[in-house]
């Protein structure tokens, strides 16, 4: 298929959101307990797990918690510091090994340097990609001085698409008849530089930012939360 892509900006709705409570903690991942990505829990209150259950959650603060059954304690009993937006994320990347100190510092993305927002997809080298769950896939990529191929396909090559990158430009919108799955590995070339990057959708019901950061930690998505914290300390 042959489309045409427009300029697009988005927003980092993420950080509009609410924080969750300071004993609150958000579900990011449970197997074989009866609770899903986003459901909340009183982390002062007892939490009893069968044996091979196993549960991932995340504090206001950003500590993350993993427990595996047995399991039958509260998993956050203390009184828990209500931290900003900003010094959960580096909470969150500093348990991740990536440092606080790295926030501002470290270079990514296309052509190294920092994603000038949370929510664009690096096209520029291969990795995982995180986007909320509804929201429209902006590619970001070098800016070249002349007409340049943008191909797009699948892992299972079920369709290509094929577009023109738009001269000086280092962003474009994807228009919905190109559908962006989550889970799904996608080959796209830009200007003859071929990358491969596996897109993730945030659940829709993780809507605590905090926990979409971790959420995005746990898909390797550090550009972007790195991003995030950028966004939040300004």
């Amino acid at each position: 298929m042959r489309f045409k892509l427009a300029l697009a900006f988005t927003a980092a709705l993420l950080l509009a959101a609410p924080l969750a409570g300071a004993n609150e903690l958000v579900v990011l991942d449970a197997k074989g307990v009866n609770l899903a990505p986003g459901a909340k829990l009183d982390g002062t209150a007892k939490l009893t797990l069968a044996a091979g259950a196993r549960l991932t959650l995340v504090a206001a603060d950003g500590r993350t918690i993993k427990l595996k059954g047995p399991y039958d304690d509260s998993p956050a009993p203390g009184q828990a510091e209500q931290a900003n937006m900003g010094d959960a994320l580096k909470n969150l990347m500093n348990q991740r090994g990536s440092g606080t100190a790295q926030l501002g510092v470290v270079r990514a993305g296309s052509e190294g340097a920092d994603l000038p927002e949370p929510w664009v997809l690096d096209v520029a080298r291969s990795g995982p990609r995180c986007l909320p769950a509804d929201a429209a896939a902006v590619l970001w990529g070098p800016r070249f001085g002349e007409a340049t191929e943008l191909k797009i396909e699948p892992a299972d090559r079920s369709w290509r698409a094929k577009g023109s990158w738009p001269i000086d430009q280092d962003r474009l919108a994807l228009p919905p008849s190109i559908p962006i799955s989550d889970g799904t590995t996608y080959q796209v070339d830009v200007g003859g530089n071929p990358a491969a990057i596996v897109v993730f959708r945030i659940p829709a019901a993780l809507a605590d930012p905090v926990a979409q950061a971790a959420w995005m930690l746990e898909k390797g998505c550090e550009d972007q939360v790195r991003a995030l914290a950028r966004v939040a300390s300004r």
